[in-house]
């Protein structure tokens, strides 16, 4: 092989691992600290049609809804936002108390309103003071 030739097969090496290394790095970019998120659809995700009616799905990405639990008569799900690198989680206990927040991935966001006090956490985060645990990710904070 003759000098010009090693270098090629060095260049051609090096991009080949710079585009592996890129194309790894963006499959992990949409990868959450959540993983209910990762879980496939059962029937008990469906949001109620109540509030899908009421909300524009402009916040949050209502197919990607997962049911994680509930609480004193509120129904809870955690869901991607629209905006990338967003996570949100809806409180639903009728048409008349709802709520949603949104927030970082790395979280926690804390929401406050008609239908309870919560708090949504990644996996592994620790339990918050004095709180209820729902899931892995979804606690309930006195008022």
């Amino acid at each position: 092989m003759t000098h010009g030739s090693h270098r090629i097969a060095r260049m051609t090496t090096a991009l080949v691992l710079a585009l592996s290394a890129a194309s790894l790095g963006g499959c992990t970019a949409f990868t959450t600290g959540y993983a209910v998120l990762e879980r496939d659809v059962e029937p008990a995700d469906a949001l109620p049609d109540a509030f899908i009616e009421q909300d524009s799905g402009d916040v949050a990405e209502l197919s990607s809804a997962r049911f994680v639990g509930e609480h004193s008569g509120s129904s809870l799900w955690v869901l991607h936002g629209v905006d990338q690198g967003t996570i949100c989680v809806l409180a639903y206990r009728d048409e008349t108390a709802g709520v949603m927040a949104c927030g970082g991935e790395r979280g926690p966001v804390e929401m406050s309103g008609p239908a309870g006090h919560f708090m949504l956490v990644p996996d592994d985060y620790p339990t918050p003071d004095g709180a209820t645990r729902i899931s892995d990710n979804v606690y309930a904070l006195s008022p």
